[in-house]
């Protein structure tokens, strides 16, 4: 019997660190929704009702600080300082407002791509085509009624793949999606949802896909498909449609977290914090206490009361005395919890609080460089495989020309010194530096756009008035 929901051993190995490092993205209210998962339980021996809820409140009292999740936003929010370059033919120009038919344009798809291969080490793009009985009309693709669309697929949704060498290549011959149907109910208002999986091949045929779904008797069964997919030209194709995107490369083998290790820091600085805050609330405010109290005396003031102030004074019986006691402080907890935010610091949490240290240029690019190193790959990456997954769109719509998106590398904001911006002035008037490439840097620094090439600078400066076209007039002051 087929068992299409079938998950490989490393996709199972790969769960638990893809859920550590999205929960603690997510912030803290999925930390704590996790309660022993990440916070044990202090005493798990005791199963009383009164130790449940001291675990409730104990849980309440923790704070976690998301140094993962800003680092994470951080990152993304430096890759995508300047905007992707799209060079794509005419039939694509649509993508970039829709890409996956949905209103997501390829440049939000693509940084929300880049977001989970740094979460999760993996991500998957999967082009898609409408079934058709013929290749589709230029006028079908022009109206926009047949289009191919990218949809961007979660790690956890690819639960099994298999790979096999064809020449010198090793292609996806199998790729297993799973997937969540959901239908409106006969009222027309609600939702239900039920599991599904969609089934990618490489046969004798060429490229198909399948549905498979549980049936009357709850056992999953074939109920779409196969259908052969052609190209635009009607051809069936010779490759499955999908790409893996990897923080290390974009082979199908799983790669790791650039974000599990300073998530697992993360998750032990919560902990730590459970503990300073519980010995806060249980030994860090004052006790009360009086001594030398008969039975008599001890009752009457429980009857009556105690007023504690400069304005009530406290009647104590002859040898009584009152006194208050404080708790010496407990540093311990702190001091972890300050240890493993330097580690944060160390391991990429640059937000967790800014350095102290003056740093010389040289040094600061260096930081600047071993911290973006693993970005640096992943937007590469992300690029390579969105190349990719274009040129099969094109390959859909039947078009010609080249099709790629770019990420920019270019993290760090630079800025041009007036030393610096005066020797380049003074190196292209003495004729050692070209015109072209006094332009150059000044594109590069943002003090021309970028978007301008050197035909259009030169024809702007050949047609505009010398001066700032100021108007001369004589006024009453000659």
């Amino acid at each position: 019997m087929a068992d299409v929901s079938f998950q490989r051993e490393e996709y199972r190995a790969a769960l638990a660190a893809w859920a550590l490092v999205d929960d603690v993205c997510a912030g803290q209210d999925a930390v704590k929704a996790a309660t022993t998962t990440y916070l044990p339980q202090p005493n798990p021996q005791d199963t009383s009702e009164e130790n449940a809820t001291r675990y409730t409140q104990y849980v309440a009292r923790a704070a976690f600080y998301n140094a993962t999740g800003r680092t994470l936003q951080s990152l993304v929010g430096a890759a995508f300082r300047k905007w992707p370059e799209l060079d794509v033919p005419g039939a694509l120009d649509y993508i970039a407002d829709d890409i996956d038919g949905a209103g997501v344009s390829v440049y939000q798809q693509s940084q929300a791509v880049l977001g989970q291969v740094l979460k999760l080490g993996r991500h998957g793009l999967l082009v898609d085509y409408p079934t058709t009985d013929a290749p589709a009309s230029r006028a079908d693709m022009a109206s926009g009624r047949v289009r191919a669309t990218v949809a961007s697929i979660d790690a956890r949704q690819v639960i099994n793949w298999r790979t096999e060498k064809r020449g010198a290549q090793h292609v996806l011959s199998l790729v297993v999606i799973a997937e969540t149907r959901e239908t409106v109910t006969p009222d027309g208002f609600g939702l239900t949802a039920e599991a599904q999986y969609r089934v990618l091949r490489l046969s004798e045929l060429g490229y198909t896909w399948e549905i498979w779904r549980a049936g009357e008797k709850k056992s999953l069964e074939l109920v779409e498909g196969p259908y052969q997919v052609l190209d635009g030209a009607g051809r069936p194709w010779d490759e499955i449609p999908f790409a893996f995107v990897g923080a290390e490369n974009n082979d199908a083998s799983i790669d790791s977290s650039p974000l599990k290790d300073l998530a697992d820091v993360n998750i032990a600085h919560y902990r730590n914090s459970a503990d300073y805050e519980d010995s806060v609330y249980l030994v860090g405010q004052p006790q009360f206490y009086m001594a030398g109290l008969t039975e008599e005396w001890r009752d009457w003031m429980q009857q009556s009361g105690v007023y504690i102030g400069a304005r009530a004074p406290i009647l104590l019986p002859q040898g009584g005395s009152f006194g208050v006691a404080q708790a010496q402080p407990n540093s311990l907890a702190r001091e972890a919890m300050q240890d493993k935010e330097a580690q944060m610091i160390a391991l990429g949490a640059r937000l967790l609080q800014p350095g102290s240290a003056v740093k010389t240029a040289t040094e600061s690019q260096g930081e600047q460089e071993a911290q973006h190193s693993v970005l640096s790959l992943a937007c590469s990456n992300v690029s390579e495989a969105y190349s990719k997954a274009l040129g099969w769109m094109a390959r859909f719509m039947g078009a010609d020309g080249e099709a790629a998106l770019t990420l920019s590398q270019d993290f760090v904001e630079q800025r041009l010194d007036p030393a610096m911006l005066t020797a380049l002035i003074a190196a292209w008037q003495s004729g050692k530096l070209p015109e072209g490439d006094l332009w150059a840097q000044l594109r590069k620094y943002g003090l021309i756009d970028p978007e301008k090439d050197d035909e259009t600078i030169r024809g702007e400066l050949d047609t505009q008035d010398p001066g700032l076209g100021l108007t001369d007039t004589n006024g009453s002051d000659g």
